[in-house]
Parts: structure tokens; C-alpha cells; sequence
């Protein structure tokens, strides 16, 4: 399941891969790219699973641009 992960930010950078994966990669991108570091949650609540290309796993949560 979690191979279908995929993280979108606003600026146009991507990644996918597990849970675990997404988190750090896009931590480390908001610390790099957008002097942020967002909270797992916040990580959480931007990514998209590709096989039903729902917005966000936690649809409840509000988008971040991170």
C-alpha cells in the first residue's frame, strides 16, 4: 500500500515512498527550501495515494504548503 503514496508541495517538488519515507524527505525539504518544518500531521494531511487520487489520505485535515 504505501508504494502508492505520493507528496505534492505547492512550489512543484514531489516525492514518493512509504509513510516514514514522505515524512523525512518533505521535513527536510520545508527546512531547506521554505524555512519550515512541518509536523508529521501536516505531512500526513498533503499526501495523495495514486491509485484513487484522493487529495489527501486525511481528507478532515486542511492542505500545507510546505
Amino acid at each position: 500500500m504505501d508504494e502508492h503514496l505520493l507528496l505534492r508541495c505547492a512550489c512543484g517538488w514531489e516525492t514518493r515512498g512509504t509513510v516514514d519515507e514522505l515524512v523525512a524527505a518533505t521535513r527536510e525539504h520545508g527546512r531547506r527550501l521554505h524555512n519550515m518544518e512541518p509536523t508529521r500531521d501536516q505531512v500526513l494531511a498533503m499526501v495523495v495515494d495514486e491509485r484513487t487520487q484522493d487529495d489527501r489520505v486525511d481528507a478532515a485535515a486542511p492542505p500545507m504548503q510546505v
